[in-house]
């Protein structure tokens, strides 16, 4: 085990990363590369990272390596729900339905200052494939399969959708259902990081800019080759299970390692623009498009997200087109009452990722897309020590989870019992101690809340650096509501190498301002400088990747 002398011959360029993300990445990478790991995890989406931190806090030595940033795939380019699913009712998949609501529940009720209920409200017209009563009656049904763990569902006549929501435009609309699901308070890519820092407190290892080259069979384990994509350098990790966990490329990484997959992926298209604000009062607002299939207006900090598409594709890859926005707009503009329809220059910014959605080989892939099950499966393959995440959401983490434990025993390994539930926002008391340092350092209670949303105990360090220098406490600017001994914080700890990193996926600057204007904010300018330190000037990117208007 150990690093190789020979490089890649053409590495990414590497981003111009601050001292401690450097510092920290090489010790991370020393011991991705020099210690023995019961696991080594090759993704750092949601899977990855609940993976990572399952198997953590069962006390297995855990290795984790992504070949981009952490969260940087189809991670990042949810809508940001975590819910029960209540439009698989649709196809009957009721079990389905009811384990996604379990998951759901206990997300909630674990981390409850970054899972937040939130109302739905889903007008019903023309295009509607359910009466409003039928419709109510699957809002029961659905709150039922719930354990009634959020706020009652209820009926809406068109007369007092109106009033209740006068953005809709109501006069095709019969009625309407009013229901509780939830919503990440920040972003789907922070959420998971946060995981994955989770797992790293455990005991794991994360490196990010890894790639997986090659894995040969060494002994009863995996001899990995990787690349550090930042130098070119290879390295060999060894490893008694590997876990595949890539997410719609699950099926080329099972094919690297020899492993043969008893169920198949079909993949959707989902894409969803991001606008000006349409509505104020909180909800989410449901439709059905022209095709009987729902769609959302879903808040996102001072904006509304659009979406989502589901379209079949067949790469594991794919990219908003003009088509996605325009029928978006569209949809949006014929059931929205709103001063003028929203055009393609109000599209701040896109969010397009690819689903990959589990099949068994003798299913029937040509029927009706939408007719496909969203559900997840966990092989374990104990001749070959591999393990493989297919599919998978959000919404279902804890269950994927508990299931790779449960596949890491069929592989030989032995997890422990952790003294504690393996997932969770800090204690209480940890929370309680925060505040208290919140208030020494003049820290307000909205800013208080928010640092401890987003960054659990590391708050501590947070509100230590504003008691010892208050202006640090400050925010960057009106638009980064990020102090500097924040991002002092999250610089020491996040793995932040490249400003779309920060903007993207740390924050949702990205999502919430377009490319010029954080092109021009000091806000913006302050924060590169304290994640990379002073330089010249370079440029900032809007961090979505694919980029506004490159359809």
């Amino acid at each position: 085990m150990g690093t190789e002398s020979t490089t890649e011959t053409a590495p990414e360029p590497g981003p111009s990363a601050s001292l401690h993300a450097t510092a920290a990445r090489g010790q991370s990478l020393e011991q991705l590369t020099t210690q023995d790991h019961d696991v080594l995890i090759v993704g750092g989406g949601i899977n990855g990272a609940i993976s990572a931190l399952a198997l953590a806090n069962h006390g297995l030595r855990v290795a984790l390596i992504d070949s981009e940033d952490f969260a940087s795939g189809v991670s990042q380019e949810s809508s940001n729900l975590i819910w029960g699913g209540f439009k698989y009712l649709q196809t009957y998949d009721v079990a389905l339905v009811a384990g996604l609501c379990r998951s759901r529940n206990l997300l909630a009720r674990a981390y409850s200052s970054r899972v937040q209920e939130v109302r739905f409200l889903a007008a019903l017209g023309s295009t509607s494939p359910y009466s409003p009563a039928y419709a109510a009656l699957g809002a029961h049904a659905y709150w039922a399969l719930g354990r009634f763990a959020t706020g009652r569902p209820r009926l809406l006549s068109s007369r007092s959708l109106a009033t209740a929501e006068p953005t809709i435009d109501s006069g095709d609309v019969q009625g309407a259902v009013e229901y509780s699901d939830y919503l990440l308070a920040d972003n789907d890519a922070r959420f998971v990081l946060q995981l994955l820092l989770d797992a790293v407190d455990s005991g794991a290892v994360a490196v990010s800019r890894v790639r997986l080259d090659g894995a040969e069979r060494a002994g009863d384990g995996w001899r990995a080759e990787v690349i550090d994509r930042l130098t070119g350098d290879r390295h060999a990790v060894e490893a008694a299970v590997l876990v595949n966990a890539a997410g719609p490329r699950a099926t080329e990484l099972a094919a690297l390692t020899g492993t043969t997959l008893r169920q198949a992926l079909c993949y959707s298209k989902g894409a969803h623009i991001v606008v000006p604000q349409v509505t104020e009062s909180g909800r989410v607002l449901a439709f059905f498009d022209d095709d009987q299939r729902l769609f959302y207006v879903i808040p996102m900090g001072h904006r509304s997200l659009i979406g989502t598409t589901d379209t079949r594709v067949e790469e594991a890859e794919a990219s908003i087109t003009h088509d996605d926005r325009d029928f978006l707009l569209e949809q949006a503009n014929a059931r929205l009452r709103l001063p003028q329809p929203l055009l393609h220059d109000d599209v701040i910014a896109y969010r397009c990722g690819v689903r990959a959605l589990v099949v068994d080989e003798s299913e029937d892939t040509d029927r009706d897309w939408t007719e496909l099950s969203r559900r997840h499966a966990v092989e374990a393959d104990r001749q070959r020590a591999t393990i493989s995440i297919l599919g998978g959401k959000l919404s279902d983490c804890l269950n994927v989870g508990q299931e790779v434990v449960a596949a890491a025993r069929k592989c030989g390994l032995a997890p422990g019992v952790p003294d504690r539930a393996w997932y969770g926002e800090p204690p209480a008391g940890v929370r309680d101690r925060f505040h208290r340092s919140a208030v020494r350092a003049g820290v307000d209670e909205p800013a208080a809340a928010r640092l401890w949303r987003r960054h659990g105990r590391r708050a501590l360090e947070v509100a230590d650096l504003v008691e010892e220098t208050p202006e640090l406490g400050q925010p960057l600017s009106d638009l980064v509501e990020c102090s500097a001994a924040e991002v002092m914080v999250m610089a020491r700890h996040e793995h932040i190498l490249s400003m779309d990193d920060f903007l993207r996926r740390r924050t949702m600057l990205a999502m919430l301002e377009t490319a010029e204007t954080l092109s021009r904010d000091p806000g913006v300018e302050r924060a590169e400088s304290l994640l990379f330190g002073p330089g010249p000037e370079r440029p900032v990117s809007a961090a979505n990747e694919s980029g506004r208007g490159a359809a």
